[in-house]
């Protein structure tokens, strides 16, 4: 991906963290709903005083996570420094959020430094349920995550920024329909919306790369990490139209399971997980209720033909 070497219009922000160049563009109108600020918990100590020495073993908690105060932009640099720009990313990516929506005053839960991205999956790493499809997404609102499946094993997990309150990302199976490496939103033509993953085509509803603030923030879209935005848009299948009838869909795309609830108003669990390792865990029965019911009724067959308008040219956020 190529960016321009000018200085960024207004509202938008070229941040160099992490080893990595990123946009990073307003989150909606003013006034937008946000998660309430929640109190460190006790066990939080300061960037500041890390990046001067390295952290006691003490410092860990729950076998996994330790909670890091973060004051300023220079104890931000600080933790970046010390953990490196992998280890940064996973960091951010257990906190839901990417470098620009780190907050003076906010803290972040670092996880374990020997621990790699698919020990921090809050999915299970296998779903014997779903080893007949080759491929399946599941999107669970209340951790704000993704997870990609291939034949009932796990092999990436990210976060995610699904609907705001008012417009939400709404439950139920999707599939993977149709991509665009950029795509302008009808939102607000100053959107840009890159690796653009359709699953909803009448009404623009897709995965593609934009702000992570922490929460559920999107116009129903449902919002990626660059890497993990590359990384799906590589991966998922797309659908295939009958060449005599564009109305046609002669076979899906990689099917997209959506589910769970978020807590609007209330603690997100990765803001808990310095005290229980265990507060975004998905646990198996959260998942196969809902997606089996799907998979197996009618809509669920990714290979019957079926009747659909050619692409939209919407696109939300």
């Amino acid at each position: 991906m190529r960016y321009p070497m000018t200085p960024p219009p207004p509202g938008r922000a070229l941040i160099v963290l992490a080893g990595a160049v990123a946009w990073t563009m307003s989150c909606g109108a003013p006034g937008s709903p946000r998660e309430a600020p929640s109190p460190a918990p006790d066990t939080t100590v300061t960037a500041d005083a890390l990046a001067m020495v390295p952290p006691p073993d003490t410092a860990v908690h729950a076998g996994r996570y330790r909670s890091v105060e973060i004051p300023s932009r220079r104890a931000l640099r600080g933790l970046w420094k010390e953990l490196g720009p992998e280890r940064f990313l996973l960091t951010l990516k257990v906190n839901r959020r990417d470098s620009s929506h780190v907050r003076d005053g906010d803290s972040l839960m670092v996880p374990d430094s020997t621990a790699e991205l698919l020990d921090l999956s809050p999915f299970p790493r296998e779903l014997p349920s779903i080893r007949d499809f080759v491929k399946l997404i599941l999107v669970s609102r209340r951790v704000q995550a993704f997870a990609a499946y291939e034949t009932g094993r796990l092999v990436r997990w990210g976060p995610t920024s699904t609907g705001r309150e008012t417009l939400q990302t709404l439950e139920g199976l999707y599939h993977t329909n149709w991509k665009d490496k950029e795509r302008t939103s009808t939102f607000n033509e100053e959107w840009l919306l890159r690796w653009y993953v359709n699953i909803e085509n009448f009404l623009g509803i897709s995965f593609h790369l934009f702000d992570l603030p922490g929460y559920p923030a999107s116009h129903s879209c449902i919002r990626l990490l660059e890497d993990d935005a590359i990384w799906l848009y590589e991966w998922a299948e797309q659908w295939k139209i009958d060449p005599q009838d564009p109305r046609r869909i002669l076979q899906h795309g990689t099917p997209v399971a959506v589910f769970g609830q978020f807590a609007y108003g209330k603690k997100s669990p990765w803001r808990k997980l310095a005290m229980d390792s265990t507060a975004t865990n998905v646990p198996l029965g959260e998942i196969e209720v809902p997606v089996e019911k799907w998979l197996k009724g009618p809509v669920g067959d990714s290979l019957r033909t079926v009747t659909a308008a050619a692409p939209a040219d919407s696109a939300t956020r």
